[in-house]
């Protein structure tokens, strides 16, 4: 009985993808609409447009702020967990890190400079 019941399953499991698929372009249709809509209403307005390119420049520019912060933060814990340890860890440790991410960090640095 659980062998003839299982196709039922399986059939149910793909018609729940189809139906997923469906519902996931209609509201990909549904983004569309209100995208364009929303383009139109600032081409009809240069001030709200010039607005809201400023806002997502100040947003930009505070989470790369903030990235920059966190960066600062990660720094000060690493170098107060360094200075908290024994001498002779704190050396092992350096050069463990500096060997395994030294290589990496030299790369991002020549391809972004």
């Amino acid at each position: 009985m659980a062998k003839d019941d299982s196709f039922i399953l399986e059939d149910s499991k793909k018609l729940l993808i189809s139906d997923e698929i469906i519902v996931q372009a209609i509201q990909d249709l549904y983004k569309d609409e209100i995208k364009e809509r929303i383009k139109e209403k600032l081409k009809a307005n240069p001030r709200m447009e010039e607005e809201l390119k400023e806002a997502i420049m100040d947003y930009t520019r505070g989470k790369l702020l903030e990235a920059g912060a966190q960066g600062k933060i990660l720094k000060v814990v690493a170098e107060l967990g360094l200075i908290s340890m024994p001498e002779s860890f704190r050396n092992e440790l350096v050069m463990s890190i500096l060997k395994t991410i030294g290589p990496e960090l030299d790369a991002i640095l020549k391809n972004t400079l």
